[in-house]
């Protein structure tokens, strides 16, 4: 095993330097690239005045080998991103580096950084990272506890097409949700937005979303101008898109979703709830537009990723569930 060197800086240079997203880019997720963590940042800089951003790289002579972004917060040390708005969080790490990255990083966090109690959110054991920093901390912290606090669904793939994944009375009810649709409103389509077309499309899907309740109301008040920043960011790198299915110049459904590497991400979704009002009962244009996306998604022979939450939906629509973990240490 080479020997590596850990290099920490506080603020955002080393999140700009072309070395993080290049590993991103190679091993990561979206949520752990500079174009997800700066407009995160600026958004947190604005509501937690006191908090520090310290972004880590792992350096192997003059290869980054790893990376992994910290917030500390009133002596809480968390990933960087946010467990509201991130699902996956922690290191990134070079294929065949994990575990004298996550060794590294672990030593870093228990002797180099300065917090009174850690919370490290967004992992996925599944993961060979995630799983060699759980190890590495737990050897050192034989106290630390590990805690699952939610799910992840997903499909890895579908080679005999996405429909033959699913059981005979799961792909009857979407085939039955698609035609119902179709019958109500005519041919449907998807439709990705561009950078031009996206702040509209982002627009009408949050005012969807306030108009579902007032916990989705709250969601878009707090979060909804981060988002924009966010997704316009992802937008101008190609990752990022609002996806509309629509029926001739009507939209009925939205959803964001960010693509990467080889996986398509579900991060949020909205219908317009006038279609549900004015309709017959049985209509589910949520589902169906969620239905296409998968199966347009694995079509491209690209793993979909549904986010955390198991909820039912997901699961009807072939979701497996992965866990999802935060490592607990208290000084």
């Amino acid at each position: 095993m080479n020997d590596v060197e850990i290099v920490a800086r506080s603020g955002t240079v080393l999140l700009e330097d072309p070395s993080w997203d290049s590993l991103v880019d190679e091993a990561g997720t979206p949520f752990q690239s500079r174009r997800f963590l700066l407009p995160w940042w600026r958004d947190t800089r604005i509501k937690s005045p006191g908090s520090q951003l310290l972004a880590v790289e792992v350096v192997d002579g003059l290869r980054t080998v790893g990376v992994c972004a910290f917030e500390l917060s009133g002596g809480l040390l968390s990933f960087a991103g946010g467990q509201d708005v991130v699902d996956y969080m922690g290191p990134v790490s070079a294929e065949g580096r994990e575990k004298e990255v996550a060794q590294a990083l672990a030593r870093w966090v228990l002797e180099g950084a300065e917090w009174s109690s850690a919370r490290l959110g967004g992992l996925t054991p599944a993961e060979v990272t995630a799983r060699e920093l759980i190890e590495a901390v737990l050897c050192r912290v034989p106290t630390a506890r590990v805690e699952t606090y939610d799910q992840a669904p997903g499909i890895d793939g579908a080679p005999h097409g996405y429909l033959t994944l699913l059981n005979s009375k799961r792909r009857l009810d979407v085939l039955r949700k698609r035609n119902r649709l179709v019958e109500e409103v005519g041919e449907v389509r998807l439709e990705a937005s561009t950078p031009g077309t996206l702040p509209e499309a982002l627009d009408r899907l949050l005012v969807w979303k306030s108009a579902a309740g007032t916990a989705t109301a709250d969601f878009v008040e707090e979060y909804g101008r981060l988002l924009a920043d966010l997704l316009g960011e992802l937008a101008l790198g190609g990752s990022g898109h609002v996806v509309e299915l629509c029926a001739g110049d009507r939209r009925l459904a939205s959803a964001i979703v960010l693509r990467h590497r080889t996986t398509t991400y579900l991060y949020n979704m909205a219908y317009d709830p006038a279609l549900i009002s004015d309709a017959a009962v049985g209509l589910a244009p949520g589902v169906v537009l969620v239905s296409y996306l998968v199966e347009q998604a694995l079509d491209a022979n690209c793993r979909f990723d549904f986010l955390k939450g198991a909820q039912d939906y997901k699961r009807r629509l072939g979701g497996v569930p992965r866990d999802l973990a935060a490592i607990i240490v208290e000084r």
